[in-house]
């Protein structure tokens, strides 16, 4: 062996014992811890809730328009020739289903009245009757309290499409998030393997140069490459701490607030890629059309507007209420006041102009054949969005596997060249070419494996796969 050999030997052989360091099993942070945390704390998630909670309430406060009612009427005569009083109390109940309403009530008339206001007088014991109310044309079938009560309960749904839209949302940013947060720390451990054997390497040529065995121009060179690495990990330890700072917004303590989570959680490699998730593409454009958030929603304000039309349409009709009342008085009195009374109402308004009815009709019909377009345009949108996405995983699947490969080759020529070494075939230059290719070529597969989970998360977002998503049942 040459004396370049010699001295070659000891250094080549600490260098070919190392590798890259395995992380702890100690709590390691899965992507399933992180999404079940996001999906019941993050605030946006959380704010979306509340929302649907006002939607709620909207609703049930709009049902309180058939809440059965107490109405009660008096007059006094405090002064002049008559003296006379008046009560007239009243209970009243909407009728949902026919726009009508059913009342009772209960009529006291004493003392003396004009005789204009004779039917105000009642015998002594007073009078109970019972009637009904019905439309026959405008607000028999469609009214402003059903149209009320309607749009609650489509708020309502709007609502649930803003939650699974928030759902979906935070859970796609959580997903990037966290893999993000793996390929930083990945990155992180890969330089700092590259700068621990610039940092070995220069104790060892310490000691050969103390021993006269090198020049002093080899340490020179090697610090430079030990400074070089070191900035390498200093800005690969900057961005690993803001991808983990990042995913403490969706990793989340039980009292909801951010946790930044520590390196050791780290898992040692990325998930294997597993190219069926998109063998099914039509099934899964199906599915994502029957509950994809923003069709959803164009759906409900479809409905709406057909509601709004509804509403115009009643208004154009002409009020037309028929209703019957049963009395009967009791007590001492007059006579006339005595017997059953059976009376019939028959009231008729007829708008003349009717200018608000054309303009809530003409609106509701534009709005229509606007939401229309828009749900042909989004649908079209969401068809060659999946399909584009499935074609991205499909490639980004094939860079990630050459990138593994291009690992195996560049890690067998960094072997290689280290075992040159250490029989004194090669120099230093080349072993640290063939370390800093090594490391890139790990790093690049760290960034083609990160780019194939991203589209995969995209994937997952524009399917709409709850389950995947960790928010519920597919």
């Amino acid at each position: 062996m040459t004396h370049s050999g010699a001295l070659w030997a000891p250094i080549a052989l600490l260098l070919f014992s190392l590798a890259l360091p395995a992380q702890a099993e100690q709590s390691v942070l899965t992507l399933d811890k992180v999404l079940s945390s996001s999906v019941q704390h993050a605030p946006k998630i959380l704010e979306s809730i509340a929302k649907r909670q006002r939607a709620e309430a909207n609703q049930f406060a709009a049902t309180g328009a058939f809440d059965t009612s107490f109405e009660q009427n008096s007059l006094f005569w405090l002064n002049g020739f008559y003296n006379g009083s008046s009560i007239n109390s009243q209970l009243i109940q909407p009728l949902q289903n026919s726009g009508g309403k059913i009342y009772g009530g209960y009529h006291s008339g004493t003392g003396t009245f004009p005789i204009y206001e004779d039917e105000l007088a009642t015998l002594s014991r007073g009078e109970l009757s019972i009637g009904a109310l019905f439309p026959l044309l405008r607000d028999r079938n469609f009214d402003e309290r059903r149209y009320k009560l309607r749009d609650g309960e489509l708020g309502i749904e709007l609502a649930e499409t803003g939650l699974l839209l928030s759902q979906v949302q935070v859970q796609h940013n959580a997903m990037v998030a966290y893999w993000r947060w793996l390929a930083a720390g990945r990155r992180l451990t890969i330089y700092e393997h590259l700068l621990k054997i610039a940092e070995d390497r220069d104790l060892a040529f310490k000691k050969s140069f103390a021993a006269g065995d090198i020049a002093e121009i080899d340490i020179i060179e090697n610090a430079q490459n030990v400074l070089k690495r070191r900035a390498l990990v200093a800005q690969t330890r900057g961005g690993f701490e803001v991808a983990a700072l990042t995913l403490s917004l969706y990793f989340r303590n039980n009292d909801g607030k951010p946790r930044i989570p520590e390196r050791t959680q780290l898992p040692d490699q990325f998930p294997l890629i597993n190219t069926n998730v998109i063998n099914r593409i039509d099934d899964d454009i199906e599915k994502a059309l029957a509950r994809q958030m923003e069709l959803n929603r164009i759906d409900i304000e479809i409905k709406q507007a057909q509601l709004q039309l509804k509403l115009g349409e009643n208004l154009f009709k002409p009020k037309v209420d028929i209703g019957a009342k049963a009395a009967r008085d009791f007590g001492d009195g007059s006579i006339t006041r005595e017997g059953n009374d059976i009376i019939m109402e028959l009231a008729i308004s007829v708008p003349i102009g009717r200018r608000a009815a054309r303009g809530e009709i003409s609106a509701a019909r534009a709005r229509l054949n606007e939401l229309k377009f828009e749900r042909q345009r989004v649908q079209e949108q969401l068809r060659t969005s999946i399909n584009q996405l499935s074609y991205s995983l499909k490639a980004t699947a094939e860079f990630a596997d050459l990138a593994s490969q291009e690992v195996t080759q560049a890690t067998r020529l960094e072997q290689a060249e280290r075992e040159r070494a250490f029989e004194g075939a090669s120099t230093f230059f080349l072993l640290n070419v063939r370390e800093e290719n090594a490391a890139d070529a790990r790093v690049r597969n760290v960034i083609a494996k990160l780019t194939y989970f991203e589209a995969l998360a995209d994937y997952y977002a524009a399917t709409v796969n709850v389950g995947a998503l960790r928010i519920g049942t597919p």
